[in-house]
């Protein structure tokens, strides 16, 4: 972490590292859509972000997602087509590669259990819990977003 006088003479801690740690899958609650926008956010301000996914955020990174088109009645509301939470992050991950760095971690065990493993889309790691001590060990920052039950 690197320290910087601010402009009173006081030293402020720079951020240059974050750890997400997050169990929510995109169909449950709006949580693994704020973490993607809030990953955006970090990587446009040069904060590496590394992000561990088990439980049910697992399915975030399936490969096999597909658009739907919407249904009638919403379609003026929404528009044709719902694209899927796997998408942005698809996005997200192709833009770390010319930008700051984003790495996602998918836990092996979460991901053997909801038989996605070998369905994980390009630019994701199938991982132990090992990478997640990793992750929170370099980490300036760790944000958890647990699953609510």
């Amino acid at each position: 972490m690197l320290q910087e006088e601010a402009e009173d003479g006081i030293l402020t801690k720079k951020v240059r590292k974050v750890a997400i740690v997050i169990s929510t899958g995109s169909y449950m609650r709006e949580a693994p859509t704020t973490v993607l926008r809030l990953a955006e956010k970090l990587l446009e301000r040069d904060i590496e972000v590394n992000i561990w996914a088990f439980e049910e955020a697992v399915t975030l990174t399936n490969r096999e997602q597909v658009e739907h088109s919407e249904p009638p009645s919403l379609r003026k509301v929404i528009g044709d087509k719902h694209a899927y939470v796997g998408k942005f992050i698809d996005q997200l991950l192709r833009a770390g590669l010319h930008t700051s760095k984003l790495d996602w971690v998918t836990c092996i065990l979460c991901a053997q259990e909801r038989g996605v493993e070998h369905h994980q889309m390009n630019g994701v790691i199938v991982g132990t819990l090992g990478d997640l001590w990793k992750f929170v060990r370099s980490a300036d920052q760790v944000i958890a977003i647990p699953a609510y039950r």
